[in-house]
C-alpha cells in the first residue's frame, strides 16, 4: 500500500500540472485573441475615419454620403475601385481620387467591414441643390428609370440596379452627366455601369434636372434645415 501511495502521488501531482498547463495555454489563447480582435477594431476604426474625411460632414465634403446605402451596392462599387474598374481614369478627377485611397484597403475582409459600417449608418438630411419640373421628371422617371429602380426608387438587387432615394442632388446629377459623357461606366467589365452609360446618352441636363428632382422630392432624404439668422456672423461695421 505504502508503494502504491508514492506511486499515486507523483502520478496526480502529474495530472495536475499538466492540466495548469492546458488551462494556461487556454488563457493565453483567448487573450491572445482578444488582443488581435481589439488591435483589429482599432484598424478599422482609423479606415473608417479616413473614409469619413470625404464622405462626412464633419470637414469640408468631397464626396458622397455613404450612409444608410445598401450593403451589396457599397461593396460592389469597392471591388470595382479595388480591382481597377473603376478608378483610373485621371479625366474623371473625384473617382481617380478614389481608386488612389482604396490602395489602403488591403482585403475582401475590409472591404465587407466599410460597406457593413457605411449601410448601417443613419442616413443623414441633405442640402437640396436640383430644381426642376416635377411633373416631367415623373414622367420621365417612369418612363425610363422605374423598371429597374422601382417604383419608389428603392432599387432591385437582382438587376443591379441601386437605390436612389439617399442620394444627395449635387452627386446624382454628376454620376448621370459622368455616365453620358462615358467618363464612368468605360471599362468592359462595368456591365451595369455600361448600361447606366448607354441609357443615358440622349438626356439632356434639363431632363436630368427634372428627374432628379422629381426622386428625391418624391422619395429622397429630408431637406437639411437652412441656417438660421441668428447662426450668420453679423457684418461688422468697420469700412475695410
Amino acid at each position: 500500500m505504502i508503494h502504491i501511495r508514492f506511486i499515486a502521488l507523483p502520478l496526480v501531482l502529474t495530472f495536475f500540472l499538466i492540466g495548469g498547463c492546458v488551462k494556461n495555454q487556454e488563457k493565453n489563447v483567448e487573450m491572445s485573441q482578444e488582443s488581435t480582435s481589439v488591435f483589429i477594431e482599432s484598424e478599422m476604426a482609423v479606415m473608417v475615419s479616413e473614409c469619413l474625411v470625404c464622405h462626412g460632414t464633419k470637414e469640408a465634403q468631397r464626396g458622397p454620403i455613404l450612409n444608410g446605402m445598401d450593403y451589396w451596392y457599397l461593396s460592389e462599387q469597392l471591388q470595382k475601385f479595388h480591382s481597377g474598374v473603376r478608378g483610373q481614369n485621371p479625366e474623371n478627377r473625384s473617382e481617380y481620387l478614389m481608386g488612389v485611397g482604396i490602395r489602403k484597403v488591403k482585403n475582401q475582409v475590409e472591404i465587407a467591414y466599410l460597406a457593413n459600417w457605411f449601410s448601417n449608418q443613419e442616413t443623414i438630411p441633405a442640402i437640396r441643390t436640383i430644381r426642376g419640373d416635377l411633373i416631367r421628371g415623373k414622367e420621365l422617371y417612369e418612363q425610363r428609370c422605374v423598371q429597374c429602380h422601382g417604383e419608389r426608387a428603392e432599387g432591385n438587387r437582382k438587376l443591379q440596379s441601386p437605390a436612389l432615394d439617399k442620394l444627395e442632388g449635387w452627386y446624382f446629377i454628376e454620376q448621370m452627366r459622368k455616365f453620358r459623357s462615358g467618363d464612368r461606366g468605360y471599362h468592359p467589365e462595368d456591365e451595369w455601369g455600361k448600361v447606366m452609360a448607354s441609357a443615358s446618352k440622349d438626356l439632356s441636363d434639363w431632363d436630368l434636372k427634372n428627374m432628379i428632382a422629381y426622386v428625391i422630392d418624391e422619395f429622397g432624404l429630408p431637406e437639411a434645415t437652412p441656417l438660421i439668422d441668428s447662426a450668420i456672423p453679423a457684418r461688422s461695421s468697420k469700412p475695410f
